[in-house]
């Protein structure tokens, strides 16, 4: 099972629980509404660091909870990198999403691109060299765009 929790101003629940669904194969739960901690904002970048927000949802005491994935609508960041579309922490079993910088007429198939690609993180998966996999890291949303929202076989078979 997999708790998804979202910022309060997005509505995103139905989408990401049939990704997991076909994806995965997982039950998703929709968790209530979460406040950024303050925290994670940085004022200096004028962005949010996405470590921090995994550390507040990784603190959460959830019982009977495989992975926790957290959707934002904020721009976010990791230490070098000017920006992230998502972050992971296979360790804790917590994944965080920003659709902040997703927008477009195909926001939703990106968000659904981005849910996959770090779940797949959080079952074990690395980036992957295959352009068309959905493990393959994108820098833009242009990559982002370009990928298929599946594994490729060489990823599929490491997740089996």
């Amino acid at each position: 099972m997999i708790r998804v929790y979202q910022q309060e101003t997005l509505d995103l629940f139905d989408l990401v629980k049939d990704v997991v669904k076909d994806s995965f194969s997982l039950v998703a739960q929709n968790q209530r509404h979460i406040t950024l901690p303050e925290s994670s904002y940085n004022p200096l970048r004028q962005q949010y660091d996405a470590a921090a927000i995994l550390h507040d949802i990784a603190a959460k005491k959830d019982k009977d909870v495989d992975y926790k994935l957290c959707l934002v609508n904020v721009d976010i960041y990791a230490q070098n990198m000017n920006f992230i579309f998502g972050l992971a922490n296979p360790i804790r079993k917590t994944a965080v999403v920003s659709t902040y910088r997703l927008n477009g007429d195909n926001i939703k198939e990106r968000i659904a691109k981005e849910v996959v690609h770090e779940i797949g993180h959080l079952l074990g998966l690395g980036h992957c060299v295959n352009d068309k996999c959905i493990m393959h890291f994108s820098n833009t949303v242009k990559d982002t765009d370009q990928k298929e929202q599946i594994f490729c076989k060489n990823c599929r078979k490491q997740i089996e």
